[in-house]
C-alpha cells in the first residue's frame, strides 16, 4: 500500500491543488485505522471512484467512493459516500480539515485493490495482494449426509498472512460457523416454532442471490439477499446482509451489517447466549488443543487462561461495548475483538467459551414497520490486544468522526 500511495503522490503533481474538502469534528482521538464514511453532497463533480486526502498534520490518506452501505434504512436512495480509514490523529476542538484531490482513472494499480473471486456456484472470497481475506460459503440446501454442511450461509476470515482462523462444518459443534447469525427459538404465524441456528427440520437458511459488490483499495463491500425458511420450507423473513472488510494497518477489520424484514406478520427472535445472536467460532483447532490457553479481555479487565463468563451465571454480563478472545492457533496467539453498536436490540446477553466461539444474543420482536436492523465488528490481530486499545476501537464504532463534504473554498 505504501507503494501505491507514493506513486499517488507523484501523479499529483499533474493535477490541481484540491477538488474539495473534508471537514472533521468527533472524538479528540482516533485511532489508526478508523473507517470514516462521508456523505458526498450532490454540489461536488465525482470524477473518479479514488482520491487523496492529506492535511491535518496526517500523511496522506487514500479515499473511495462507494454507493449506499449503510444499515441506517434512512438514508437517502442513491446517495455515495466517500469511505476512508484515518492514521491515528487528534483533532482538536475547533475540529480540521482535509483538502481532497480525485485521482485519474490510470492511477488505479489492480494488484493493491481488494477483489472478488467466485470460486464455484457455493464458494466466493475477497482477496487483497493475492491473500485471501474474506470467504462467503453458501451452500444449496441438499438432502440425507449432506444437510449438514449445507443449511445455513456463514463467514471464514483469514489472518494478515492469508491463513483461515475460523471454523466451518463439523468439528465441536457443527452449528457454529465462522461468523454468523441466527436464533434458536424464533416464533411466527400462527405460533408457528422453528430454530434457524441449528436449523433443525425443514428451518434453513438460504443464500438466495448478490444484490452489491464493491472493491477498490480501501474496503470491499458485498450485500447479500439471504431467505429465512421455516416449517414446510416456507420462506418467513428475508435478510439482506452486508459485510465490509477494509484496509486497515495491523490485523483485519470486518463491519457484518443486516437488515432482516418479516415476509408476513410478526416474528419474534429469542433463544439463549450459547445457541442465538451473532457470533465468532475461531478454528477447532483451538477446541482440540489449546482451549486452556485462551484469554478474555473485557472492559473491567483481563481473565486468567482458560476462564469464561455467560449469562444468566452472571446476571451483569451483558451489554458489553466490547468483548476480546485471545486465543492460540497453530501455535501462534490471536485477538479477536466483537465490538457491539449501541444502536443493536438490548438487552444484549453475553456468552463465552474458552474452546473459541464468543458472541451476544438478544431477544426481539420484527414487525413490517420495524425490521431488525444490526451492526457490529470484528477486528482480528496478531498477539494480544491491551485494554485501552479495545477501548478506543468501540469509542470509534459507538462514536464516529463527523466529517462533511464541502466544496473547495475559492
Amino acid at each position: 500500500m505504501n507503494a501505491l500511495l507514493n506513486a499517488m503522490v507523484v501523479l499529483l503533481s499533474g493535477l490541481a491543488a484540491q477538488d474539495f474538502q473534508v471537514e472533521l469534528k468527533g472524538p479528540a482521538k482516533i485511532p489508526a485505522g478508523t473507517p470514516v464514511q462521508i456523505a458526498i453532497p450532490a454540489g461536488i463533480n465525482v470524477k473518479s471512484k479514488t482520491c487523496l486526502l492529506s492535511g491535518a498534520g496526517t500523511t496522506n490518506v487514500l479515499g473511495q467512493v462507494v454507493e449506499k452501505f449503510s444499515a441506517d434504512l434512512t438514508a437517502k436512495e442513491n446517495q455515495k459516500y466517500l469511505v476512508v480509514v484515518m492514521p491515528a490523529l487528534s483533532i482538536p476542538d475547533n475540529g480540521a480539515t482535509l483538502a481532497g484531490t480525485w485521482l485519474a482513472s490510470d492511477a488505479k494499480n489492480s494488484s493493491f485493490n481488494f477483489s472478488f473471486e467466485d470460486i464455484n456456484s457455493e464458494l466466493s472470497q475477497v482477496t487483497f495482494e493475492g491473500k485471501t481475506v474474506l470467504q462467503f460459503v453458501h451452500p444449496v440446501l441438499k438432502d440425507g449426509k449432506e444437510r449438514e454442511a449445507s443449511y445455513k450461509p456463514f463467514h471464514h476470515l483469514f489472518d494478515n498472512s492469508g491463513a483461515l482462523v475460523t471454523k466451518g462444518a463439523g468439528g465441536q459443534f457443527t452449528h457454529h460457523r465462522g461468523i454468523f447469525l441466527g436464533f434458536s427459538k424464533v416464533t411466527y404465524g400462527k405460533n408457528v416454532k422453528v430454530d434457524i441456528w441449528h436449523c433443525k427440520d425443514d428451518t434453513h437458511q438460504a443464500f438466495e442471490k448478490v444484490l452489491l459488490r464493491e472493491s477498490g483499495p480501501v474496503l470491499a463491500s458485498e450485500k447479500d439477499q439471504i431467505a429465512w425458511n421455516g416449517k414446510n420450507k416456507e420462506t418467513f423473513a428475508v435478510e439482506e446482509r452486508q459485510l465490509i472488510v477494509y484496509k486497515v494497518p495491523g490485523g483485519q477489520l470486518v463491519e457484518f451489517q443486516s437488515v432482516v424484514r418479516t415476509t408476513g406478520g410478526p416474528v419474534l427472535l429469542d433463544g439463549d447466549p450459547q445457541h442465538a445472536g451473532f457470533h465468532f467460532r475461531a478454528s477447532n483447532e483451538v477446541s482440540e488443543k489449546t482451549s486452556k490457553e485462551t484469554i478474555y479481555l473485557r472492559p473491567d479487565g483481563e481473565d486468567k487462561p482458560g476462564a469464561s463468563r455467560n449469562w444468566p451465571d452472571l446476571k451483569t454480563h451483558i451489554n458489553l461495548p466490547w468483548n476480546a478472545m485471545s486465543f492460540v492457533l497453530n501455535d501462534k496467539r490471536y485477538t479477536a475483538l466483537y465490538l457491539d453498536n449501541a444502536a443493536n436490540p438490548k438487552e444484549a446477553r453475553f456468552s463465552e467459551r474458552p474452546y473459541g466461539r464468543f458472541g451476544s444474543y438478544f431477544v426481539t420482536e420484527i414487525t413490517k414497520e420495524n425490521p431488525l436492523k444490526l451492526k457490529y465488528q470484528i477486528w482480528l490481530q496478531d498477539g494480544k490486544i491491551d485494554i485501552e486499545s479495545a477501548k478506543l476501537k468501540s469509542q470509534s464504532f459507538n462514536n464516529p468522526v463527523q466529517a462533511i463534504m464541502v466544496a473547495k473554498k475559492q
